[in-house]
């Protein structure tokens, strides 16, 4: 999911605007936001792999 704007309410993708549960106190950059949701995507990924491999 690539990041192409930040504000203190959501951050916006090419697809979809996803809002903060909260507003953030303070803007991040789009580098900051991108770290976080790739770290979070590769965390999703490793869950679901692990998931599928102990249900066998």
């Amino acid at each position: 999911m690539k990041i192409i704007k930040v504000t203190k309410e959501y951050f916006q993708t090419e697809d979809e605007k996803v809002y903060f549960f909260e507003p953030l106190e303070k803007e991040i950059s789009v580098e900051d936001m991108q770290k976080i949701v790739d770290a979070n995507e590769k965390l999703v990924k490793e869950l679901k792999d692990g998931k599928s491999s102990n249900c066998l």
